[in-house]
């Protein structure tokens, strides 16, 4: 039974009157708990945490960044990047990515019909792993560790906590996508999956097959300076680069991929139209995983080794990346144009997350122009003349890309907590804060990002800059930077407020919408098991079908009973998290 919750109590009844309470105050909730809602909601809370003050950190090194002549709130520039590359790892790894993870664990085996995830107690354990591995990370920032640190036993220390965060975070991807894999109910195919879930599979499996080689870059770090191979002063820029391969265009679009997942998903909600192109919007999302993951092999080429910008086929990634981003736009806007459209936080923030996706996939289509040119001025003898400044290697315009991404992200989060807020806590979210935020966030976003994309035109010593010949403009830019980033800190602000308002009880206990995916077809919070009886399903929205209803029961329709000794026997394999479904009656009503 460790790698699931028991099936006894899925099975029992589900009272037909108010919610349960939530049981997000219950000590079992933080300690011990192998049900995937309550380990969601430690994700969520403790990510969201953890994201605000990754973003508080990148506000105080963009401000030091305002002026360039000398060190106001750092004493000199190896504090100043040890400083930046505390934000970029708790924004990345203690906050967007683990958000996105809480949400995946607490929502798709619902989504599936799941009575339970797969390998619960250990996506609890890859919790607590990762909580602890963050607190660590943070103390060798603080000890004068990580990049540019001044001391080989924090440096080392960063190197092992960061390793082993990415190392939990892998472990409840795992999770996730062995649920997705093995425990949809009876009759929903991977291709009858809600697009959320399917986003959140694509998510996971390219988590899984990327972020290991983060973690031997990090290895092999630990080992360099632990033992004197590579000395702390010479390990300076190359352990900066060790997130390049995450933190860089295309590869980090990888965090986009659940974002356009939860933006069709309140689309489809929030204008009462299902997205039609159900089969489409989940190849388009399928493209930009496999994008995202090629980005990790074309676009890096290690520690302290330059990004290879003239690569042939990082070009051709960074030329079509937007494409699948403008498919699953496209195509779930129909839905907007056809349907009822009700201007709530999950729509409006989803949207501008895919909005601000999209905007990063474009503009990262500038730094294909100089290996083009390069390439026609070698190979046909076009003696194109090029401004230097066209080549972006090593400048902020990817600081700006990311700061459009981590922003999509954020709006992502928004998005997935509103949405299913009420569903994870049987109390919806402040949606005042939540458009708030969502204002934030996208303001933020853009005033983050832009500047520092014009930046990488103007000087190329402007990336984490301390010194050398600076444009005019340069520091101006770098002060809206600043502000945008502290735009989008405040945003995470908001969404903190909201989760902690909806797990303190705070808010109102009447459902504010329902979808017609599986989700909606329980209570709010839903009971150990999810379901009162397992669900069976004939297609992508299942409530909207004819003969289905609340009750989970499938009119009309035979299937076999499992039995009591099958159903303990698929909860101690974890592969089927779900019971085949119970044999009904024609015309039962819930």
């Amino acid at each position: 039974m460790a790698m699931t919750d028991t099936r006894s109590e899925a099975a029992a009844p589900v009272d037909d009157g108010a919610a349960p309470v939530a049981d997000s105050a219950a000590i079992t909730d933080v300690f011990g708990n192998g049900d995937h809602k309550a380990i969601g909601r430690l994700w969520i809370v403790s990510a969201a945490l953890f994201l605000l003050g990754g973003l508080v950190a990148n506000v105080v090194a963009g401000f030091e960044q305002s002026n360039l002549d000398g060190f106001e709130i750092t004493k000199d520039g190896d504090q100043l990047v040890q400083l930046w590359s505390l934000g970029r790892d708790l924004v990345m790894f203690g906050g967007i990515v683990p958000l996105l993870v809480g949400i995946a664990i607490y929502v798709t085996p619902l989504q599936i019909g799941a009575s339970a995830l797969a390998f619960s107690r250990g996506a609890a354990t890859a919790f607590w792993i990762w909580l602890v591995a963050t607190g660590i990370l943070v103390l060798a920032y603080i000890m004068n560790g990580g990049p540019r640190g001044g001391r080989t036993d924090y440096v080392v220390l960063w190197a092992l906590a960061l390793a082993v965060m990415i190392g939990a975070i892998v472990w409840a991807l795992i999770c996730v996508a062995t649920t997705i894999l093995g425990a949809r109910t009876a009759g929903m195919s991977l291709d009858k999956a809600p697009v959320s879930t399917w986003s959140f599979f694509t998510f996971a499996i390219v988590g899984i097959l990327a972020l290991p080689i983060v973690m031997g870059e990090l290895l092999l770090a630990y080992l360099d300076v632990r033992y004197g191979y590579l000395p702390t002063d010479a390990s300076r820029d190359t352990l900066l680069s060790v997130l390049d391969s995450v933190s860089i265009a295309p590869a980090i679009y990888w965090i986009g991929i659940p974002v356009l997942g939860i933006a069709v998903e309140a689309i489809s909600v929030h204008t009462g139209k299902s997205v039609r192109f159900h089969r489409s919007v989940m190849a388009a999302l399928g493209i930009l995983a496999v994008y995202s993951f090629a980005g990790d092999f074309l676009s890096f080429a290690g520690r302290g080794r330059p990004i290879s910008f003239d690569n042939g086929a990082y070009v051709v990634l960074i030329l079509l990346s937007a494409i699948p981003v403008l498919s699953v736009l496209g195509l779930a806007g129909e839905s907007l144009k056809t349907g009822s459209v009700k201007v709530r936080t999950p729509l409006v923030a989803g949207m501008a997350g895919g909005v601000l996706l999209l905007a990063a996939t474009g503009a990262s289509v500038l730094t294909a122009v100089a290996p083009i040119v390069g390439f026609l001025n070698t190979n046909f003898d076009a003696n194109i003349n090029l401004d230097s400044a066209w080549n972006l290697a090593g400048t902020s315009f990817h600081e700006g890309i990311r700061g459009l991404v981590i922003a999509a992200g954020v709006l992502g989060a928004i998005a997935g907590v509103n949405h299913w807020g009420h569903k994870i806590w049987g109390r919806s979210v402040e949606d005042r804060l939540g458009l708030l935020a969502t204002l934030a966030a996208v303001g933020g976003g853009l005033v983050w990002g832009i500047p520092l994309i014009i930046n990488g035109f103007l000087s190329p010593d402007t990336f984490i800059a301390t010194g050398g010949v600076i444009e005019d403009g340069v520091e101006v830019l770098n002060l809206v930077s600043a502000i945008g980033t502290a735009l989008l800190a405040g945003a995470a602000a908001l969404l903190l407020l909201q989760v902690l308002g909806a797990a303190g009880g705070r808010g109102s206990s009447v459902e504010p919408w329902t979808g017609n995916t599986l989700e909606w077809a329980t209570t709010s919070p839903p009971p150990i098991g999810n379901f009162a009886t397992a669900p069976f399903v004939s297609s992508a929205t299942p409530l909207d079908d004819e003969g289905f209803d609340l009750g989970l029961v499938r009119t009309g329709t035979s299937a076999p009973v499992a039995s009591e000794a099958d159903a303990s026997d698929a909860d101690d394999s974890g592969a089927e998290a779900a019971a085949e479904p119970a044999e009904v009656t024609a015309g039962g009503d819930a």
